[in-house]
Formats: C-alpha cells, structure tokens, sequence
C-alpha cells in the first residue's frame, strides 16, 4: 500500500507544482485580517436578489469539477461522487443583477454572485460558498475579470482565492455568457 501511495504523491507533485503563484492568495497571518475585510464584498448576500426561488440539484457534471482540480482525484470521484446530490442557491448583488437575466449579458465591475452548496433542498446552512467577483478590466482579461473565492458556509474562512485555475477552466466553457453558469435560472432546469 505504501508504494502505491509514493507513486500516487510523485504523480501529482508536478501538476501541484505548477499552479502560479498568483493563482492563489496564501493564507497566512499576514493576509487573515484583509480577507476579513474583503469578505464584506459577500457579507449580507441573502439580502440581494435570490436567483433561483427553490434550490436546484446542481449538476453532475458541473460538480465533479468544481470539487477536484487534478484529473486522478476526478476519475475518482466519478464513481463516488460526494458533491454529486448536492443543490444550489443563488444570489447576485444589485450592480448584477440585470446582467443575470438578460439574454447575452455582459456583467459591470462590482458584480457578485454567491453560489450556496446545500446538502438537502430543505437546509438553512450552506456548507460552502463559492463566488465570482468581476473586477476592473486588466484584472483577468482572459477570462471575464473574474475573480473566484471558495469560503466556508458562514462565507468567514477563505479556502481559496483569486485566479483559481480549477474555476477557470470550467467557466471558460461559457464565455458566451460572459464565463457565468445559469442553468439555475427559473425555466432553464
């Protein structure tokens, strides 16, 4: 077993490896009291327009690749998949909120989504918090001027944060929608 869990950790260092640096905000001590103050960008969401009236399972597919970035923790998972039940709600801010229901939309500086994984249609509290936060343009031209931050469900902890090339990835694939999902959208599921 130990050999096979050498070889499992050589595979995957490079691709560890090889993630930029700017990819990702470390979280240290120096950095714990910003991202405090710039978790207010998230604070008060259910307060904003809610997307989606009833959560919506999300989608196989879509789940298995926000949950792991490497391609042999996916493989895995594609039998066993912990996120793959899980529903969604969503909330955009009001500097959003237009863009999430026009037909092309185009989303302004200062738009926030806040995406809820729920373990049941029916619970209170999320148990994680994904987000997309469009910046100035320069910030990420190529894809949108996204930000992402994944935080726990009380949107206190930040796991991960910044250009994050897992997220990326998977919403270059709708970039006609200027790189936001919204098969949540009522009528769309």
């Amino acid at each position: 077993m130990k050999p096979l869990l050498l070889v499992l950790l050589l595979a995957l260092m490079p691709a560890c490896m090889s993630v930029p640096a700017e990819t990702v905000k470390p979280l240290n001590a120096s950095v714990a009291t910003t991202e405090a103050t710039e978790n207010e960008a998230i604070k008060g969401y259910r307060q904003w327009t809610r997307v989606n009236p009833e959560p919506v399972i999300m989608e196989p597919r879509v789940a298995i690749m926000c949950a792991m970035p490497l391609p042999v923790k996916r493989r895995v998972l594609e039998k066993e998949n912990p996120h793959k039940f899980n529903y969604i709600t969503v909330y955009v801010n009001d500097t959003g909120s237009k863009a999430m229901y026009a037909k092309k939309p185009e989303f302004p500086m200062g738009s926030v989504i806040v995406k809820e994984k729920l373990a049941s249609k029916d619970s209170e509290s999320p148990e994680l918090l994904t987000v997309m936060i469009k910046h100035e343009p320069g910030y990420n031209a190529a894809n949108g001027d996204w930000e992402y931050m994944v935080t726990d469900g009380a949107g206190k902890e930040v796991q991960a944060r910044g250009k994050l090339e897992n997220c990326q990835a998977c919403h270059t694939m709708v970039k006609n929608s200027d790189y936001v999902y919204r098969s949540y959208l009522p009528g769309k599921n």
